[in-house]
């Protein structure tokens, strides 16, 4: 058995598999921990076998002789040749040997290092070329041809310096006092060279702890903390006191993680190379503390030999989180988007360049992935019915100072190579530069067409059952006429008065019809707007008369001003007014005041109906005109929610705007705006 010394004490702690075998027989003397959790056994089972047992397969026939030669010329790790196991799990390592001089019997044992084999992160398979290696490994390659000097190591960046690492020769700045003075009495250096090694290991040090960038200089197989400056302490955790420290007992968190195993690696081939984003656990204020570093390794060497490492670390903690935030965050993107079945596009104004989706070029019809172009690809391949106003919709989102770039649309596709009908929605966003020039549109599309096709069936089933219901409704209506004129001329007074009642209902009923029938109408595009000039005043004196009429209880006042000439459909207006009139009624306390005034603000007419009523939230205010949306006050209020939205549908058809402005509890004020005779 070994004698534990500081170098077994190094080969117990290293976070890789390593074992010790005598060069003759071949046979076992020592393993790590990590070895024999490789291997799955015990210390006292694998000192009966020899190195052929273990790896399970014939050992190439000059093995041997290697071993041999390198208990004769060698202290520092090359690489075993030939030796290449097909057997797991011993095939995802190379196979390192140097000899070890510190046994118990003074024989000399060969120490192998077991090397995880991994690949470069952004490169294929490809060996390390010679430039590449250390002396110590070209040295391999004289001892025997054939020496494998393939080495793969995954996120390593390997690079070319001066000397293949940092050569440290008469002015070694990592040699200790005691060791100068061995020097001495060899007759190698003398005063004046102790003086002048002083002097470059002081110039060494205050460069090192003046670097912004946190440093460590260790020696040493055992990796003693010779120098480290403030930026390495700091990220360490650690203060002074771990100057002259092995690694393991300054930082003994470290054992058994990556970090380890690169400065591990680094020292034992003399590589220099580069660890991007490695994750360390690190003991800071009394907890462990998970960071990502990248890590430079530089050997220090005299005379070929490595006896330091230099090493340098940059946090990129802060860097690493944000991209898995980012990263999780465009996995939600996408989840979402493939769960809504979004399709995406995105323009380049300046050039016209388009990027569409799988999913939107398939709402489009189209299966090739070849570049897209907006004319041939997005308008001609929009419904006919669909290209003006969609071509007029552009135009006003491409103008910030009128829409701020914002979009939202719908239309209809016909598939370019299925032919097949789709309804669109389409909302985005349009980016502009310094000078408000359109730059970049970009937005998502969603397939309505399932939806549009539910409301068309509906619509139809509202204009079926409403023209069903208006025919018994229209016999009622002539009934009760007849009635009306027979009790006229009897002068049956109580009996005229209940078939007025009756015909008051019929008229509300036929409305609530109309209404649903005109709601069916402008759904199917078949809603016609008949524009004539006329005078809206009187338009406003028939429809306050008809109200104070059918309802009683209430004051009606009409503001006239000026006589008024406009230009629009005097039936669809007089709904309009009816509609908003009578909500004012409806929500308001019986003995209330509705007033109606309007005025003229340059080449439009505002006509506005305010009542004492009971008011509506602002939550609720935007969603008034909305198709079937009731504002659930009063579940007493009967209602179907169309009647503001078919309010809103004809005034846009007027080119118009209508609006609602109200506090709760304190009334309403209805308004719209049409353009007047001069405007068409």
């Amino acid at each position: 058995m070994l004698t534990i010394t500081n170098t077994s004490s190094f080969i117990t702690l290293a976070p890789i598999p390593i074992f010790v075998i005598d060069p003759d027989s071949l046979q076992l003397a020592y393993a790590n921990a990590q070895f024999l959790a490789l291997v799955n056994g015990s210390l006292e089972e694998i000192l009966k076998m020899n190195l052929q047992d273990i790896l399970r397969q014939n050992l190439p026939p000059n093995i041997s002789n290697f071993f041999l030669q390198l208990t004769n010329n060698f202290t520092i790790p090359v690489q075993i040749p030939d030796l290449v196991s097909s057997v797991s799990p011993f095939s995802s390592f190379l196979y390192f040997a140097s000899k070890l001089e510190q046994a118990a019997d003074h024989q000399p044992k060969i120490v192998v290092w077991l090397i995880a084999k991994p690949t470069l992160a952004t490169e294929q398979n490809q060996p390390v070329n010679d430039h590449e290696l250390s002396a110590n490994l070209k040295a391999a390659n004289e001892i025997l041809p054939g020496t494998n000097k393939g080495i793969n190591r995954r996120n390593i960046e390997y690079m070319q310096t001066t000397g293949e690492s940092l050569q440290i020769e008469t002015e070694h700045v990592l040699l200790a006092k005691d060791d100068v003075q061995t020097s001495e009495t060899d007759g190698v250096t003398s005063t004046e060279t102790w003086t002048k090694l002083e002097a470059s290991r002081e110039w060494f040090k205050n460069m090192v702890r003046s670097s912004p960038v946190p440093m460590l200089i260790t020696k040493g197989e055992n990796m003693v903390f010779d120098v480290i400056n403030g930026p390495m302490l700091n990220l360490i955790g650690k203060d002074s006191s771990v100057l002259g420290k092995p690694w393991f007992e300054a930082i003994p968190e470290l054992v058994g993680q990556q970090v380890v195993d690169e400065l591990f690696y680094a020292y034992r081939t003399g590589l220099n190379h580069h660890v991007p984003g490695v994750g360390i656990s690190l003991i800071k204020n009394g907890k462990p503390t998970l960071g990502y570093y990248d890590l430079t390794y530089t050997p220090l060497k005299v005379n070929g030999k490595v006896i330091g490492l230099m090493q340098t670390a940059t946090d990129i903690t802060e860097h690493v989180i944000s991209k898995e935030k980012l990263q999780k965050a465009y996995e939600q993107i996408r989840l979402s988007k493939e769960a809504a079945q979004l399709g995406t596009f995105d323009m380049d104004m300046a050039t016209g360049h388009m990027q569409w989706d799988d999913r939107c070029r398939l709402l489009f019809g189209i299966s090739h992935s070849n570049e897209v172009d907006f004319e041939r690809d997005f308008l001609q391949n929009l419904h006919q019915d669909d290209l003006e106003r969609i071509n007029a919709v552009l135009a006003y989102v491409f103008d910030k100072q009128a829409s701020n770039g914002i979009y939202d649309v719908e239309y209809r596709t016909i598939g370019f190579e299925d032919k097949r009908l789709r309804w669109i929605r389409a909302k985005g966003q349009v980016y502009f530069d310094a000078n408000d020039k359109p730059m970049r549109f970009i937005g998502s599309v969603l397939d309505i067409t399932e939806q549009k096709e539910d409301e068309q069936r509906k619509n139809d089933f509202i204009g079926m059952a409403s023209h069903e219901l208006k025919t018994p409704l229209t016999s009622i209506n002539g009934y009760l006429q007849l009635l009306q004129y027979l009790s006229r001329q009897q002068t049956e007074d109580r009996m005229l008065a209940t078939i007025d009642k009756s015909l008051n209902q019929v008229k509300r009923m036929t409305r609530m019809i109309d209404g649903f029938l005109n709601v069916s109408r402008l759904e199917s595009g078949k809603i016609a707007i008949d524009k004539q000039q006329f005078e809206i005043t009187d338009l406003l004196k028939e429809v306050c008369e008809e109200t104070l009429t059918l309802t009683t209880g209430y004051e009606v006042k009409l503001h006239l001003a000026d006589e008024v000439m406009v230009y629009a459909d005097r039936n669809k207006l007089n709904q309009v007014l009816q509609n908003l009139i009578g909500n004012a009624i409806k929500y308001s306390d019986l003995g209330s005041k509705v007033n109606i005034q309007y005025s003229v603000d340059h080449d439009q007419i505002i006509i506005s109906v305010i009542d004492q009523g009971i008011g509506i939230k602002a939550e609720h205010q935007q969603k008034l005109f909305d198709r079937y949306y009731r504002v659930e006050n009063d579940s007493t209020i009967a209602g179907f929610g169309i009647g503001l939205y078919l309010c809103a549908e004809i005034i846009t058809r007027h080119q118009g705007k209508i609006w609602v402005e109200s506090e709760f509890g304190k009334g309403s004020t209805f308004s719209f705006s049409i353009p007047l005779s001069n405007a068409s």
